[in-house]
């Protein structure tokens, strides 16, 4: 995920990539009510401590002009820890405890570690961490005539500075349950999560976010020496 074509691997590779969804049913939306919005989606998030989905990925380049579309699975957990699996192609996957991040190329044989990536706030990674304080974070706005029926689409301006320009929220209309996640970056590229088949709560163990270097494998150390 951190070479070549991974896509949001060479995000995470700046500051970890990506966050959950809710399910926890709240009160139906105002039109225009953007503090209704907040304050719902700031107490659905803050008993939610793992989540687990399927996703699809589509990465657009401002330089390159083209379109990369990627498939996988997400396993996510408070602190920071993320799992990501590709599946379409395989044989890519990122995985972080918060602390440590490695990312594993099984074409090259590959996995490129990194430390300290729990140090430096304000990423997508975060959002699962921080989404109970989405008021405090983020400048907020709904933006009208966007995603689909039953869907009410929330612009995100980060009020401090972070690695990416914006974000926008997707979520379903009556319960806050975040569809799709659309986030430009620095350099004006564009990465659009949709998640399907999500599990919250369920119990992972610390392992799950723990990388094993196969033997043989390649080990470069994106720190330096």
């Amino acid at each position: 995920m951190a070479v070549e074509g991974a896509g949001i691997g060479g995000l995470v590779l700046k500051n970890a990539a990506i966050f959950l969804l809710m399910t926890l049913a709240m009160p139906a939306l105002g039109s225009s009510d953007v503090e209704q919005v907040i304050k719902g989606v700031e107490a659905a998030y803050k008993d939610v401590q793992t989540l687990r989905a399927d996703f699809v990925q589509v990465t657009r380049s401002s330089a390159m002009g083209d379109e990369t579309k990627q498939k996988g699975r997400v396993q996510l957990k408070r602190p920071k820890m993320m799992r990501w699996v590709f599946t379409q192609p395989q044989g890519k996957l990122f995985v972080t405890n918060g602390e440590t991040m490695w990312v594993w190329s099984q074409d090259e044989n590959q996995v490129i570690v990194s430390k300290g990536v729990g140090a430096n706030g304000g990423g997508m990674g975060q959002l699962l961490d921080d989404l109970n304080r989405l008021g405090d974070l983020f400048d907020v706005v709904i933006v009208p005539d966007q995603g689909k029926a039953g869907s009410v689409v929330l612009g995100l301006t980060p009020k401090q500075e972070t690695s990416f320009q914006s974000l926008k929220l997707q979520l379903e209309q009556k319960t806050y349950a975040v569809q799709q996640v659309v986030m430009v970056d620095a350099f004006g590229n564009e990465v659009e999560l949709s998640f399907s088949q999500v599990k919250f709560n369920a119990e992972m163990p610390a392992s799950d976010f723990v990388f094993q270097v196969p033997a043989g494998a390649q080990v470069l150390n994106a720190d330096g020496p």
